[in-house]
This record gives C-alpha cells, sequence and structure tokens, in this order.
C-alpha cells in the first residue's frame, strides 16, 4: 500500500506526499529494527540469568566437594607424615598396631583430581561466554586453568605408590573390607619403604595444595555469580 502511495506521488509529482511516505518506511523500518533488538535483548537477559543460576547452583556443589576433598587430602598427607616419623624414631614395633594400620592404609590414597565447571565447557562450545560479565568469565576460566594446570599430579602420585615395591612388601593390603586401613604391616620392613614414603608425601603436599588452589577460585567465581544474580 505504501509502495503505490509512493509511486502514485511520483508520478503526480506530490513531492511532499512522496517525502511522508518515505518517512513512514524509514520509520517502521527503524522501529522494526529497535522491536527486534529489544526483543534480543530481553532474550540474552533471561538465558544469562538462566546461565548464572546454573553457575551458582553448580558451584555451591564445587565448594562442597572441594572443602571435602581437602580435609581427605591432608589426612592422606598426615598419615604419610606418620608413618615417616615412625620410620626416622624407630617407633614402628612400638606404635599402636591399630593405629598404624591406620596409617598404612591412608598412605595408599592419593584422592581424586577436582572436576572442571561444566556450564563453562557448554559455554565455550556454544559461544555464551560473552553473556557473563567480564569478573565472572575470568574467574570461570581461571578456576578450569587451575584444575587443567594440575591434573597431572593425581596419576604421577597414583605410578608412584604403585611402584612402591618396598610399600607393598611391607604392607598386606590385600582382601580389605575398609580402603582406609592396611590388613597388616611388618615392622622391620615398613622402614625399607622410607625413601618412596618420602617422595609420595611430597606429592600428596601437592595434591593437597592444587586442591585448595581450585577450592579459593571456585569460592571467588561463587562469590561474583552470587553478587551478579542479587545485582539482576
Amino acid at each position: 500500500m505504501i509502495l503505490s502511495n509512493i509511486s502514485k506521488a511520483i508520478r503526480e509529482q506530490d513531492w511532499f506526499a512522496a517525502a511522508v511516505e518515505f518517512v513512514i518506511v524509514i520509520a517502521g523500518v527503524v522501529i522494526g529494527f529497535q522491536v527486534n533488538a529489544w526483543n534480543e535483548s530481553r532474550q540474552a537477559d533471561a538465558r544469562a540469568n538462566e546461565l548464572m543460576g546454573r553457575i551458582t547452583e553448580e558451584f555451591r556443589t564445587l565448594e562442597a566437594t572441594l572443602v571435602s576433598s581437602e580435609e581427605i587430602a591432608t589426612a592422606y598427607e598426615a598419615a604419610t607424615e606418620n608413618v615417616i616419623r615412625a620410620i626416622r624414631e624407630d617407633t614402628i614395633a612400638t606404635t599402636d598396631p591399630e593405629t598404624m594400620t591406620h596409617w598404612l592404609g591412608l598412605v595408599r590414597h592419593v584422592g581424586r583430581p577436582p572436576t572442571r565447571s561444566a556450564v563453562f565447557a557448554e559455554m565455550v562450545a556454544s559461544g555464551e561466554l560473552s553473556l557473563l560479565p567480564t569478573e565472572l568469565r575470568t574467574a570461570l576460566s581461571r578456576f578450569n586453568q587451575t584444575i587443567e594446570r594440575n591434573e597431572y599430579l593425581w596419576p604421577e602420585a597414583a605410578s608412584h605408590l604403585t611402584g612402591s615395591t618396598a610399600l607393598f612388601d611391607a604392607v598386606d593390603y590385600t582382601s580389605l573390607n575398609d580402603s582406609r586401613r592396611a590388613l597388616s604391616f611388618d615392622p622391620e620392613l615398613v622402614p625399607l619403604a622410607e625413601s618412596d614414603l618420602e617422595a609420595l608425601v611430597i606429592y600428596q603436599g601437592a595434591l593437597r595444595y592444587a586442591i585448595s588452589d581450585s577450592l579459593e577460585n571456585a569460592r571467588e567465581t561463587l562469590v561474583l555469580a552470587e553478587q551478579t544474580s542479587d545485582a539482576d
């Protein structure tokens, strides 16, 4: 209709009418773009709020998991240190056997590496990271990079542990009902595993530190996600 009116105005050389019709067309196009942009902005805001809700939920779970992992890693490291101390002080045979079997049971564990953010991975794959504030994007990236940087520690520690012939000669870990306990040990052979235990405790300390680092980054990310959600 508008195009026919413009054509008619031009044929009749009614330039004022033609100009009015042009203005109407341009205004309609501009309004249409604005409406589309507004709808897209609303959709982006809604998606960003959804993602931040998921990030908050995920990192609350990650924080709790990392707190537990840090406590467990600390216990493993402390047990190995206790055994090493008993070897150096020559108190393996005089230490309460129940206590020693508990320490030796913990020695054989290195725990599990922290998991990366699944929501972050999804956003990277979908190209939706730009929906988040810069600070939150940076925190998410730093959390995942911290885990990626330290992932090699767990398989190396496990490889060192399983390769410790002296430790497994001294301690019987077979037919365990409780994986955190040793079945029995030979007090004369345990000291022969001192070098292996010294190397292991270095790994365990590094693992504990890696978990602590991840926990600190997880808490920073969680705070930023919660603050952003509250601001909205």
